[in-house]
């Protein structure tokens, strides 16, 4: 299938001088697979588009009229999803590559060749051989700040290393990451955190100054607390290590969930309308989650309290996604996680999690039960190194964990429940007017059903009179 588009693109172009070009081109030569094709060409890259799309059935989207950078976009082909083409950014194919970012994203190959003829004159094959990601020029950052944060992409997704001179100018002008669009910071950090050890790579944006430009919140999380705190380095020492947990957590799923494992593996590649998994926001959140802690922090004695932290954080973390340009969706989610995110804690302190309290937990939390389970306890998990914490707590944690995202699957799987009263039942039953006590009425109706306590609409109706009586006391 793929071969046959390439020929395609050939046919499309077919005397006009272009270049397959970019991640495309790279991913080639290593047998990694890419969906999107770039191709630059030496002039009238909309020509291209067009006759490209008319060939395969696809449309032309403009993507850069100014750069006249424009992607065909193709409907259900699983090999290729786009192909882009541009105009050369300089006089020749060669000047073009010496404007790109990274060596290895510099190398051409004619679309007319059938061979391997490979245009590499900065050395891109032998640093993708050495695994090594290499800026083009020391200008590269300054012509696109996006640039700073796509080499820690590029790394983390081909399992490079970035050369020691690239890492000192991403240092030197890590402030301008600010000067990006915060949509292209957001997918360029989401690409990052699909990855299975993001947190190394965290690390290294961190050390590099990144993540405090990205995230100007969290320079106030390094230094709060630090000599109260639990962790030795604070409260962003937590963060980054609650973050760690939970790529442990997902990557033994088999072991501590042995009987929901494959079903929280789907649940964590589902995605938002947006195109973003719940993996990768999670990871953001795990980093995130006590972002409202500095702001509530009182000592008490020789202690410290972060009392309201979790509705604080909600709040500066829907301005922060809001600030990146997450969905309305993502951003909600996000804030109720951030929010309920001591809840399993609470639930952790009881002799056991009672049928109601699982009820309440899950009428609360939806889809994001699966969520705040591995929210927690990657929380948890972060202490487990310090003696401040006992395994047993974590053996309990652990226990609770997997107890509600037992539940929750055993719950979702259950044929959907028959209501057996409505709003118009009370109002006509009890000559009620509409307004809150409705809602609060079959609130409570619905808890009952659920437990198992009320079967029909006789026991219903009698159920519901008795909590009238008491809620008009």
């Amino acid at each position: 299938m793929k071969n046959d588009i390439l020929e395609i693109i050939r046919k499309a172009s077919s005397g006009s001088e272009a270049y397959f070009v970019g991640g495309w081109l790279r991913d080639s030569l290593i047998g990694r697979k890419n969906d999107d094709i770039d191709i630059a060409a030496v002039k009238n890259p909309m020509a291209l588009a067009k006759k490209t799309a008319a060939a395969l059935g696809g449309r032309v989207v403009v993507l850069d009229e100014k750069n006249k950078i424009y992607r065909v976009a193709i409907k259900n082909n699983p090999a290729i999803k786009y192909i882009d083409f541009a105009s050369f950014k300089g006089k020749d194919i060669e000047a073009d590559l010496a404007k790109r970012d990274f060596t290895v994203n510099a190398m051409a190959r004619a679309v007319s060749s059938r061979g391997k003829e490979l245009i590499d004159p900065l050395g891109g094959k032998k640093d993708l051989k050495k695994k090594l990601l290499k800026m083009t020029s020391p200008g590269v950052f300054k012509d696109d700040p996006l640039r700073l944060l796509r080499a820690f992409r590029i790394a983390a997704q081909l399992n490079l290393s970035i050369d020691p001179a690239t890492l000192r100018a991403i240092k030197m002008n890590s402030g301008l990451i600010k000067k990006s669009a915060g949509e292209r910071v957001r997918d360029e950090l989401v690409k990052l955190l699909e990855s299975p050890d993001a947190y190394d790579w965290v690390i290294k944006m961190d050390t590099a100054g990144l993540m405090g430009e990205i995230f100007p919140e969290t320079a106030v999380m390094k230094k709060s607390a630090r000599k109260f705190y639990f962790h030795p380095n604070g409260l962003w020492q937590h963060s980054m290590e609650t973050l760690e947990s939970f790529e442990e957590i997902v990557s033994g799923l088999k072991k501590i969930f042995p009987k929901s494992h494959k079903k929280i593996t789907g649940h964590l590649s589902g995605q938002f309308s947006g195109g973003l998994s719940r993996l990768a926001l999670l990871k953001i959140i795990c980093l995130l989650h006590d972002v409202g802690k500095p702001g509530c922090a009182k000592r008490f004695g020789n202690k410290m309290r972060f009392l309201g932290h979790e509705t604080k954080g909600a709040r500066l973390l829907a301005g922060i996604l809001s600030r990146l340009r997450f969905g309305r969706n993502e951003i909600k989610t996000a804030s109720k996680l951030v929010e309920s995110h001591m809840r399993p804690v609470s639930l952790g302190q009881a002799a056991c999690l009672t049928p109601r309290a699982f009820y309440r937990l899950y009428r609360h939390m939806g889809n994001d039960t699966v969520d705040l389970a591995l929210l927690s306890l990657s929380d948890c998990y972060s202490y487990r190194r310090l003696k401040t914490r006992k395994a047993v707590e974590l053996k309990i944690m652990k226990a609770l964990a997997e107890e509600i995202i037992d539940k929750y699957f055993s719950e979702t799987e259950k044929p959907a429940a028959v209501k057996l009263i409505d709003g118009n039942d009370l109002l006509r039953s009890f000559d009620l007017k509409p307004g809150p006590i409705i809602g609060k009425l079959l609130k409570a109706v619905n808890e009952a059903h659920a437990l198992g306590t009320l079967t029909d609409k006789a026991e219903a109706l009698a159920f519901a009179k008795r909590r009238l009586t008491r809620l008009k006391k």
